[in-house]
């Protein structure tokens, strides 16, 4: 599904079957995953490393709320492999963009849009008082293998 597709208001599905992956780097607040479905872009302007950072604390501001991993970051340490997922989850859009040309975010596939997305039920920890800062970004169009589903429009 493309971002200019969804709009602000759009109640969506969204879920990302297990994938495994390993954990490159831990410390006391995070654990380092190489990212399993992007890869370094060479010609691009940002250094991306391929991987992505999971706080260890529920609490932390970073603690991601959509992507998880299996076992619970605490429980990693380097060398361990996991399962990265997004268990299904009902989330609104609070905003949308599309990218022509692609974005240059430091990996391929360059990404072709983009949503920011809160959950709608269960525990959410926002990030700050602005809807941006709030939510969870997904880029679209993009290696991640997710599944968005279109439930409807919340007022």
């Amino acid at each position: 599904m493309d971002a200019v597709e969804l709009r602000p208001g759009d109640h969506l599905l969204v879920s990302c079957q297990p994938h495994r992956a390993e954990v490159v780097g831990a410390d006391r607040f995070y654990v380092y995953v190489r990212w399993p479905w992007r890869r370094p872009d060479p010609e691009s302007a940002f250094c991306w490393d391929g991987t992505r950072a999971f706080a260890r604390d529920p609490q932390h501001r970073d603690f991601d709320q959509l992507w998880r991993l299996d076992p619970p970051p605490a429980e990693l340490q380097e060398g361990d492999f996991c399962q990265v997922l997004i268990p299904p989850t009902e989330v609104v859009v609070t905003w949308s963009a599309h990218f022509d040309p692609p974005k240059d975010t430091g990996w391929l596939p360059r990404p072709t849009g983009a949503l920011n997305v809160v959950p709608i039920f269960g525990e959410w920890h926002p990030h700050g008082e602005d809807e941006e800062e709030s939510g969870e970004g997904l880029y679209l169009n993009d290696a991640e293998p997710l599944e968005i589903e279109r439930l409807g429009q919340l007022p």
